[in-house]
Order: structure tokens, then C-alpha cells, then sequence
């Protein structure tokens, strides 16, 4: 009987949040793959703004002229709205990644429905209207897809990753796993904020050497709202 129960749980777990966050994810990665564009590279980040790093990356940034996606913890925007509205004066997209980077995996209605909203109310305070959101970790569960839709949000994940946030990691492992991982039509996922103590600050001098190498390969980077 106790076995009975267990199964049925986990396979409660399975169908509630475990499928849709794995499974979505490699859903939209076959996809973009099937559907590839040409040389065109969607960069996008995660866990800010952050004094420390934010302003130094969107310096990268303009020094060639590339529009990217931030996808930002709404207390962080909060703390920082000149950085919010500088990247949006830049030209770049912003979209949500929650409240406070909460784990929304085995989390319920009522925890789904004020994150996103709040989420969405802190930037709207700021100028923006966000439209795409971006799970913390990339997990989600059934409550989380229904106010998705219900809030006209786009879902996005990623297909690279750099393992930027690592402790161990350096921009010299950044650099070589970007350089390695892309593809035409992917999307990026990297961090200007949180992760490992200095994480963003060698994620920004991997992507100093990274960026030029990629430009001169011919790859063309556009924000999440320009994926044809």
C-alpha cells in the first residue's frame, strides 16, 4: 500500500510540474532547431539587474550594438529602475524571471498567480510591458502555464548554456563552452546577476573575447520579439 501511494505521487509530481518544465523545454529547443533561420543568435539574461555588473555588460553590449533579452527578478528591478530603464532606452527587451527567484516547481496556485502578476505590476511601474517570461531554473508546473496564457506571456527557455553562475567557472570556460554549444537559431541563457560570488564579472570578460569571434563567424544576434 505505501509503495502504491508513493508511485502515485511521483507520478503526481511527474505530470504537475517535472514534464512540463523538461519537457517544454526540449520541445522548444527541437523546434527552433527544425525551424533553423540562418546565422542568428538570440542572447538573453537572467537574474538581474545588478549594480555591480548590469551597467558593465549593457557598456558590452553597446560597444556592438547588440540588442539582448534580460529577463529580471522583480525586487532587483525595484532596486535598480535607472538600470531597467537604461537597457530599455538601449533598445533591449525586458521580460520577467519572478518575484525573487523563487523555485515554482511543487509550488500552488496561489503562489503562481502573485508572482507572475507582482512580477509584471513591478516592471509596468517602470515603463515596461513585459510580454515573455522565463521560469528560475526553467521549472514550472500546471498553475504556472494556465496564468502563462491567462497573462498573454511567452514562455521562453533556452538551448546554451555556459554555466556561468559556477564557482569554478572562468571566462576562459565560458568563452570555449558558448563557442562550442551555439548554433544557428539558438537562444542563449547567461547571468548579470546572482551566481557565485564575481559570477557575472567573468561572464561579462568571456563574452569580451566571445562576442567579436561570433560577429566575425556571421552570426547576427536579435531580441526573443524579432525570432522569426
Amino acid at each position: 500500500m505505501k509503495k502504491m501511494i508513493l508511485m502515485t505521487a511521483l507520478a503526481g509530481a511527474f505530470g504537475y510540474s517535472i514534464l512540463p518544465s523538461f519537457g517544454l523545454r526540449h520541445y522548444q529547443s527541437l523546434r527552433r532547431r527544425k525551424n533553423n533561420e540562418g546565422r542568428i543568435l538570440y542572447l538573453t539574461f537572467d537574474d538581474g539587474p545588478s549594480e555591480a555588473y548590469t551597467e558593465a555588460l549593457l557598456d558590452l553590449l553597446d560597444e556592438y550594438d547588440i540588442k539582448a533579452s534580460f529577463f529580471v527578478v522583480a525586487e532587483f528591478a525595484q532596486k535598480n529602475p535607472r538600470i531597467i530603464l537604461r537597457a530599455k532606452k538601449e533598445g533591449h527587451l525586458i521580460g520577467i524571471h519572478s518575484v525573487n527567484h523563487q523555485n515554482a516547481l511543487f509550488r500552488g496556485n496561489r503562489f503562481a498567480f502573485s508572482d507572475l502578476a507582482a512580477s509584471i505590476l513591478t516592471l509596468k511601474k517602470l515603463g515596461c510591458d513585459a510580454g515573455y517570461y522565463r521560469p528560475p531554473w526553467g521549472h514550472l508546473n500546471l498553475f504556472i502555464l494556465y496564468w502563462v496564457k491567462k497573462m498573454n506571456l511567452k514562455l521562453v527557455f533556452w538551448d546554451v548554456m555556459a554555466q556561468d553562475w559556477a564557482a569554478d567557472a572562468t571566462p576562459t570556460s565560458i568563452r570555449a563552452k558558448l563557442l562550442r554549444r551555439v548554433y544557428p537559431g539558438a537562444i542563449i541563457c547567461l547571468h548579470d546577476g546572482r551566481g557565485a560570488a564575481g559570477a557575472p564579472g567573468r561572464t561579462i570578460e568571456a563574452l569580451r573575447d566571445a562576442l567579436p569571434q561570433l560577429l566575425r563567424e556571421g552570426y547576427e544576434f536579435k531580441r526573443l520579439d524579432q525570432y522569426e
